[in-house]
């Protein structure tokens, strides 16, 4: 998995972009995601709704702690019309 870009327009949901395929680290992807994002800030259609799916895997013996979703990531989120889910997957 770990992230996919979707992109909803006219009801019609497809996937636009695949970051990082085989890094199931949540920080990793995180970090992936919030540097596409700047990347493409305000370049993406304005009419349509994105979506960045984000996978990972629980870390073995993982007691706590994880990425931080900051504010500046929120905002890039809001001003591109694009919502996260997080998908969680077995190892």
């Amino acid at each position: 998995m770990p992230i996919w870009i979707r992109k909803t327009y006219k009801e019609k949901t497809e996937n636009f972009l695949h970051l990082l395929k085989d890094d199931w680290s949540l920080p990793n992807n995180f970090d992936a995601f919030g540097e596409w994002l700047q990347s493409v800030d305000e370049t993406l259609d304005k009419d349509a709704e994105w979506i960045a799916d984000i996978g990972f895997m629980p870390r073995q013996n993982a007691t706590g702690g994880g990425p931080v979703i900051s504010l500046d990531l929120m905002k890039l989120c809001i001003r591109n019309n694009i919502e996260i889910y997080i998908s969680e997957f077995g190892s």
